[in-house]
């Protein structure tokens, strides 16, 4: 029989899929990893805050409101129980506040707190949200940063996250066994993501007509939502305006997504999305041996091979033109590529178990032992 004063209580408070994104799959990721752990029992009770969909607006966050105020009862419930741990994702923008009061909650009911972060945004311009949330989660709070220099940086700004580790998201995604063989045909660029201007789907279409322009056999295959209406008119104009040369999957999970990724032997990234922190559909690609091409934003400039990298400040379609140029005509140097990206994914994967290790250790971990009754040290006799 399990002692119940030993059994660590975990409430998990975020944003479960749907919709997916990374910050929604990473937080399932977790609660699997949690659910399945051993050898040490817990209770793990969720607390999903998803209203179902992404967007804004009054009633998305009614409902958002009404979920984190049940999030907050929750807390409040579990007070009395032994060994309280309490972990959720931060929201970005306005869901700061979310994140704020259900930490300061915790706090407030005696609960051992870790927040995760998956948005750059707050460390490219700080904010005054994300400095009462530190304040409000408490010195003691463990924030969860994406790579080391994120960590640094964070810490540097909100001198109230004293407490702090990385854990990258290469972790969630193993590289595939295989190797890739080599295609022959055109060059096929592939995108997946939530598919918006932000993340560069205007640039991609740009990217190949200058390919095109240039006789480049080539094509593009995309994967994922429209964000938007305007995004699906995009797509839509594309498929029509490139004579077959644009391929679009819609949505793709489990066998699809891998598929995409053996289908394709570019994966191009050119994000200028503010929150961008640590995309996991880059890891995904290299574990699958396919280059990446992606702008450096937040962790990016850690994560992929330099050669891949473009500056912020660089023209993005004239720094990719080479290597592409290259990639089409020689599939030696193409394949040299894909053995670098998969090494690269291989070694992120594997230096990223220590950190989940620490991670779940901290979330989950014994608790620790009771101190016994202090002994009085004996009078020496004299």
């Amino acid at each position: 029989m399990t002692d119940r004063r030993n059994t660590p209580h975990i409430v998990v408070s975020g944003r479960l899929p749907p919709p997916m994104d990374g910050m929604s799959r990473v937080t399932a990721l977790v609660l699997d990893r949690l659910r399945d752990r051993g050898p040490v029992q817990a209770t793990v009770e969720v607390a999903d805050l998803s209203p179902g969909w992404n967007g804004g607006g009054l009633r998305y966050h009614a409902a958002k409101a009404m979920r984190v105020l049940l999030a907050g009862l929750r807390l409040a419930a579990g007070a009395t129980i032994p060994g309280r741990r309490f972990y959720m994702p931060v929201d970005s923008g306005l869901g700061i506040f979310y994140t704020a009061a259900l930490a300061g909650a915790a706090r407030l009911f005696g609960y051992e707190r870790t927040l995760h972060h998956h948005s750059f945004a707050t460390i490219s311009k700080p904010t005054w949200r994300m400095s009462l949330l530190t304040r409000l989660a408490g010195t003691d709070c463990m924030h969860v940063l994406l790579c080391p220099a994120m960590q640094a940086r964070f810490q540097a700004l909100y001198p109230a996250a004293r407490t702090a580790m990385s854990v990258s998201n290469a972790i969630f995604t193993p590289p595939v066994p295989r190797p890739r063989h080599g295609k022959s045909g055109p060059l096929r660029i592939g995108h997946l993501s939530n598919l918006c201007a932000d993340k560069g789907l205007d640039t991609l279409f740009t990217l190949l007509r200058a390919l095109r322009s240039e006789g480049v056999d080539v094509k593009l295959v995309l994967a994922g939502p429209g964000l938007g209406r305007m995004d699906n008119a995009l797509v839509a104009a594309g498929l029509a305006a490139f004579d077959g040369d644009v391929e679009y999957r819609g949505p793709v999970d489990d066998e699809a997504k891998a598929a995409f990724y053996r289908d394709i032997d570019v994966f191009v990234f050119p994000t200028r999305y503010r929150n961008e922190a640590q995309p996991l559909v880059l890891f995904e690609a290299m574990a699958a041996g396919v280059p990446v091409l992606a702008y450096d934003r937040g962790c990016i400039g850690s994560d992929i091979p330099r050669p891949g990298l473009v500056p912020q400040d660089r023209d993005f379609i004239q720094a990719v033109l080479p290597a592409l140029r290259l990639w089409a005509k020689d599939r030696d140097a193409l394949a040299l590529a894909s053995e670098q990206a998969h090494a690269r994914a291989r070694a992120a994967h594997e230096a990223g178990h220590s950190g989940l290790d620490a991670l779940l250790d901290r979330i989950a971990g014994p608790l620790p032992e009771a101190a016994g009754p202090a002994v009085r040290p004996k009078r020496a006799m004299g």
